[in-house]
């Protein structure tokens, strides 16, 4: 596993900042809270489904051969859901296979919340690779890239690229992540997102939406080293393992588990995902997103699918 071993060891240094002119306001991101009468996933619910895969034996791919979850996993699984009085959607999958593993409600659409950070690095990095943008480039973050909750540089604040991507990965900062937006447009950011295969992410009138399967994708395709490059992917991923945000998915497993997750908040949604290590070390995409009930019941109900997926894992 040495490509896995590059990325949580890659690191990247954090450069001093100077001036850029801002751009034009973008689209609202951060949606505020929905009246009480609205719903908490912007179009109809699909019927639930929760499926373990019994994959047939396949070459090993990098990392190993694929994984699997049991019926009894799964149906344990699904009992934590129906308990905790809340919704959700996930994806489980293996990650250099790309199998799923358990799915339920993947295709539900739901406000992302701060999973729409992954398409703002996504964007960045696919910038970078392609020698448009530097990390050493320099953003002004003003007063409309602030928010109530979450933003933790001030109005005026000079970064640069990279210190603005540290910040709005590793701590979730809203206003550097919106600075960003401003600088590349929510359009170039929809048509990356569309032509890495993950069109289930947008940004709408309402607020930035996805799905668990779109998530799942980004994933997947970092764990192959196949998200805009193997050197962007070891990148991104290596800024992702040092998330600071820890009570959900790092809560529920082993010290050294998590390679890299990215977490998403508001009053109504709360999400985490990212790559962990499986059995014989292979990455495993996780994706967990929950709705209704309360946070601390949407957090523990995360915890108790990470833990009992993670306990459930079959061998190679």
């Amino acid at each position: 596993m040495a490509y896995v071993r590059a990325l949580i060891l890659s690191a990247a240094v954090v450069a001093s900042a100077c001036a850029a002119p801002p751009a034009s306001v973008p689209l609202a991101l951060i949606t505020p809270a929905p009246a009480a009468t609205a719903s908490p996933t912007p179009s109809p619910s699909p019927s639930p489904t929760l499926a373990p895969a019994t994959p047939s034996p396949s070459p090993a791919g990098f990392g190993g051969a694929i994984l699997g979850i049991d019926a009894v996993v799964a149906a344990k699984v699904g009992s934590l859901v129906q308990a905790s009085g809340a919704d959700a959607a996930f994806v489980v999958a293996d990650g250099p296979e790309g199998t799923i593993l358990l799915e339920r409600k993947a295709d539900e659409v739901v406000f992302s919340a701060s999973l729409y950070k992954l398409g703002v690095l996504l964007e960045a990095e696919t910038r970078i690779e392609k020698a448009t943008l530097k990390p050493t480039d320099r953003i002004t973050v003003t007063l409309s890239d602030q928010r109530d909750g979450g933003s933790f540089t001030p109005a005026g604040s000079i970064i640069t690229i990279e210190q603005a991507l540290e910040r709005m990965i590793t701590v979730s900062d809203n206003a550097s992540a919106l600075a960003l937006v401003r600088t590349f447009g929510t359009a170039a950011i929809h048509a990356t997102l569309v032509r890495e295969g993950m069109p289930g992410q947008r940004f709408t009138s309402q607020g930035s939406v996805t799905t668990a399967r779109t998530i799942a994708t980004f994933f997947g395709e970092l764990s192959r080293g196949a998200l805009v490059s193997v050197a962007a992917s070891e990148r991104m991923l290596a800024r992702l393992s040092r998330q600071r945000v820890t009570d959900r998915i790092p809560a529920a497993l082993p010290a050294g588990v998590v390679l890299g997750h990215k977490t998403g908040n508001l009053s109504f949604v709360t999400h985490d995902a990212g790559l962990i290590k499986g059995p014989g070390a292979v990455p495993i995409v996780l994706v967990v997103l929950t709705w209704n009930s309360t946070e601390e019941k949407r957090s523990q109900l995360i915890r108790d699918v990470v833990a009992a997926v993670y306990a459930g894992l079959t061998k190679p």
